[in-house]
């Protein structure tokens, strides 16, 4: 009897503290930051130390920003197409460069430098390549069809690409979108307006 009436009171104890903190405003103010923290604003803010999103349109959106050990993952949609945008740094810079995007080879460099954790590229096919200007520079990119594990639809295709970010490290770009849907346009114009 006496352990159920100290159980009855601490449950009482952490009512009376619930009410007590959403009284004084406490559980709003919190709700309110991580809110603030994953607003639109706050993710472009947030991303600034590797590329500079202030200038992309509306209808691109930053979906996430990971910062893990040695390696920095952001990834950005297009709404209206959802055509996704990944960039990846490295900070160890033992990702892809430039001169690997012309290589022949390119298909085994892409599957052992991208990090399996973040982001695993099943089957890949190179189809071409090419240049875009995006980010003040000329990024060279191959066009390519591919799977990626951990995206729901497995048929992909769009571009790999490697930009130099501002501190001159490698900075990995992948767009894609579902085969058959990918547009070249929407890339061009997303990282066009990307500093």
């Amino acid at each position: 009897m006496k352990g159920c009436f100290g159980l009855f009171l601490k449950g009482i104890i952490v009512v009376l503290v619930f009410f007590g903190l959403m009284y004084l405003g406490v559980i709003d103010w919190v709700k309110e930051k991580i809110d603030n923290n994953n607003s639109p604003e706050a993710m472009i803010e947030k991303t600034k130390d590797v590329v500079d999103f202030s200038n992309i349109d509306e209808e691109y959106t930053i979906k996430k920003n990971v910062n893990l050990i040695k390696k920095r993952f952001i990834l950005a949609e297009h709404g209206a197409t959802g055509q996704k945008f990944i960039m990846i740094q490295s900070k160890d810079n033992n990702i892809l460069s430039k001169e690997d995007i012309s290589s022949d080879n390119l298909q085994d460099k892409i599957t052992q430098s991208l990090p399996e954790k973040i982001l695993k590229i099943e089957d890949i096919t190179i189809t071409k390549r090419g240049e875009m200007q995006g980010m003040n520079q000329t990024i060279p990119y191959a066009k390519a069809e591919l799977n990626i594990s951990g995206l729901p639809l497995k048929d992909q295709e769009g571009i790999i690409g490697v930009a130099e970010t501002k501190s001159g490290e490698n900075l990995l770009i992948i767009a894609v979108n579902n085969k058959g849907k990918y547009s070249q346009i929407i890339t061009d114009s997303f990282f066009s307006k990307v500093d």
